[in-house]
């Protein structure tokens, strides 16, 4: 990783400057180097010195140790700092942002709407994936259901995982509209599982298995025909099945985009039912 010092008595600002959101946009830095003995950094003073010093270096070393921080307090200052005069402070607090991953979504993607530079764009996107891949779906006493999501069972044709994270994301984002719902992540082993399950007593545990097959361009329409199996989780005995079709008219043979959608919105309908029968799973 490319270790960068910040002095703000130094000059050639404006090269450095550039030197350092080239560096930011193709994530080569990381937050200043400090020793074990060090004190950690002190997120009151940080967030005051990213709001409020004159100097955009120092403001940049306040972003950077914020991202360091794994504090969550960091997340509001940091918010702050992507609405920064500075690009270089802009792309500091995005990327700090992504790499903290304790929040900041929302405030990522309004940013991005806005922000007009490529680079920091381009840091403000790698963040807010980085900012939800880092984020661990949280189990609370209020959550009823825990659900895994399996590798899709992919006929569509398409070479790698891209219809599968298709399907999980629209599964997450849809858990996400409903009450006492959670994901599991899907890295998580059945192990993993089998603790989470055992510290929730009455938390009521599922497995899904989607299947998409190939699309259908019969009739000149588009009907994708998609499948989830339902099992219990960790121990998957199958308890049934939500079937789905979803048909587009009047599209053309290849239409990847539409194809894309249909699943999409057969993989949100799909845990949608899920979730209306619920309880009969659980039965």
């Amino acid at each position: 990783m490319l270790a960068v010092s910040f002095l703000p008595s130094r000059p050639g600002a404006a090269t450095f400057a550039l030197a350092l959101l080239a560096s930011v946009a193709l994530g080569l830095f990381d937050a200043p180097n400090a020793s074990a003995a060090d004190p950690p950094p002190r997120v009151d003073r940080m967030a005051s010195e990213l709001r409020n010093n004159e100097d955009f270096r120092v403001r940049t070393q306040a972003a950077l140790a914020l991202g360091a921080s794994k504090d969550k307090r960091a997340v509001a200052a940091l918010c702050d700092g992507l609405d920064d005069t500075s690009t270089t402070v802009r792309a500091a607090a995005g990327a700090a942002l992504g790499k903290l991953a304790l929040g900041g979504t929302d405030c990522l993607k309004a940013r991005l709407q806005t922000e007009t530079n490529p680079s920091v764009k381009s840091v403000l996107a790698k963040a807010i994936d980085a900012v939800k891949a880092g984020q661990k779906p949280t189990v609370t006493i209020e959550t009823k259901y825990y659900v895994a999501v399996g590798p899709t069972t992919d006929k569509t044709g398409r070479i790698g995982t891209e219809v599968d994270d298709m399907i999980h994301k629209a599964v997450e984002q849809a858990a996400g509209d409903l009450d006492g719902f959670v994901v599991a992540p899907r890295t998580e082993t059945p192990t993993e599982g089998k603790e989470v399950v055992a510290k929730w007593k009455k938390l009521k545990a599922f497995f899904l298995w989607p299947k998409v097959q190939p699309p259908d361009y019969s009739g000149g329409n588009l009907t994708v025909r998609f499948e989830v199996s339902v099992f219990t989780y960790p121990g998957k005995a199958m308890k049934g099945t939500i079937p789905l079709k979803l048909t587009m008219p009047d599209v053309r043979p290849g239409d990847k985009d539409t194809e894309n959608d249909l699943i999409t919105r057969a993989a949100s309908s799909a845990l949608e039912r899920f979730a209306d029968n619920a309880e009969r799973f659980a039965q």
